[in-house]
C-alpha cells in the first residue's frame, strides 16, 4: 500500500505515512480500503495546507466523509427511484398484492424507509450547505458561489423539465414525439444530476467548517446510513419475491427487470460508499 500513499501530498506523508502504514499492516486490505485511500488522496490535495494542525486535519476528514456520504446517497436515490416503478401499472400490482400481501408490505417498507433516508439527508445536508453559501457570500469566495449557481441552475432546470413531462398530453410537440422527448429527458436529468452533485460536493469541500458544526452531522448521517441499509435489504427480498412469485410485475410500461436489478445494484453501491464515508468521518475522534 506504500505506492498508494505516494499519491498524498508531501506534507501529509511526512506527518502520517509511517503511522498509516503501521495501521494498514495490522488490517486486511480490501478493495474498499483501496478506494478509501484514493479518495483520501484526492481530499488531501484539496486541503494540503491543513496538515500542520491537528484540528484542521480532523475537519478535513469529517468534511470528506460528509461529501462521500452525500455522493453515495445520490447514487442510492437513483436506484431507489427506479424501484418505485414496480407498481406501474397499478391495477396489475394491486391484483398481485391481493394474492401476496407480503408484496405490498415489502414495497411500502422500501418506500417509507427510503423517505426516512431522504429526510435524514436533508437534515444533515441542508444546514451544512447553507453554511457554505453564507460564508461564501461573506468572504466573497467566487469559486464557491459559481458552484452554487451551477447547482441551483441544475435544480431549476430539472423542475422545469419535469413540469413539461407531467403535462406532456397538453403539449403537441411532446405528444407526437413522446419517446424521443422522454429519452432526452432522462439523458438531460442524468447530466444535471452529475453536474449538480459535483458542484455541491466541491462547494462543501472548499468551505472551512467548525468542528461543532460537523459534529452535529454525525447522528443524521448514522440515521441515513441505517435507513439505506434497511432499504437495500428489503429491496433484495422484494426483488427475489417478485422473481419467484410474480415475475409479471417486472414488465412495466417503459422498463423491465434489468432496470430494477440495476436500481438495486445502485442502491447497494450507494450504501457501501455511505458506509465508507461514515467510517471515514468517525475515524477522527473529536475531544
Amino acid at each position: 500500500m506504500r505506492f498508494l500513499l505516494k499519491l498524498y501530498p508531501q506534507a501529509w506523508r511526512e506527518r502520517y505515512e509511517e503511522e498509516m502504514l503501521a495501521v494498514l499492516m495490522e488490517h486486511k486490505i480490501t478493495p474498499a480500503t483501496v478506494v478509501d485511500l484514493l479518495i483520501g488522496a484526492f481530499d488531501a490535495h484539496l486541503n494540503d495546507n491543513g496538515f500542520a494542525k491537528g484540528a484542521r486535519f480532523m475537519r478535513n476528514q469529517l468534511r470528506s466523509g460528509l461529501v462521500m456520504t452525500f455522493c453515495a446517497f445520490m447514487v442510492f436515490g437513483v436506484g431507489w427511484g427506479a424501484l418505485q416503478r414496480i407498481t406501474d401499472p397499478l391495477p396489475l400490482f394491486q391484483a398481485v398484492n391481493k394474492l401476496y400481501p407480503e408484496l405490498g408490505i415489502l414495497h411500502d417498507t422500501v418506500f417509507i424507509v427510503g423517505c426516512f433516508a431522504f429526510l435524514a439527508f436533508l437534515i444533515s445536508g441542508l444546514p451544512i450547505f447553507f453554511i457554505s453559501i453564507k460564508r461564501a457570500f461573506e468572504n466573497k469566495q467566487k469559486n464557491v458561489l459559481i458552484l452554487f449557481w451551477v447547482a441551483l441552475s441544475c435544480l431549476l432546470l430539472f423542475i422545469f423539465e419535469t413540469a413539461i413531462l407531467a403535462n406532456w398530453n397538453h403539449i403537441s410537440f411532446v405528444k407526437h414525439h413522446f419517446y424521443a422527448f422522454f429519452l432526452s429527458y432522462l439523458g438531460v436529468v442524468v447530466i444535471e444530476l452529475v453536474t449538480g452533485a459535483v458542484s455541491v460536493s466541491l462547494t462543501l469541500a472548499r468551505t472551512e467548517y467548525q468542528l461543532r458544526e460537523l459534529r452535529f452531522m454525525l447522528i443524521p448521517e448514522i440515521i441515513l446510513w441505517l435507513s439505506m441499509v434497511i432499504s437495500v435489504i428489503c429491496s433484495i427480498v422484494l426483488i427475489s419475491f417478485i422473481a419467484v412469485f410474480a415475475p409479471q410485475l417486472f414488465n412495466t410500461q417503459d422498463v423491465g427487470s434489468p432496470m430494477f436489478i440495476t436500481g438495486l445494484i445502485g442502491m447497494a453501491i450507494g450504501t457501501l460508499f455511505a458506509s465508507m464515508g461514515l467510517k471515514r468521518g468517525r475515524i477522527i475522534r473529536i475531544n
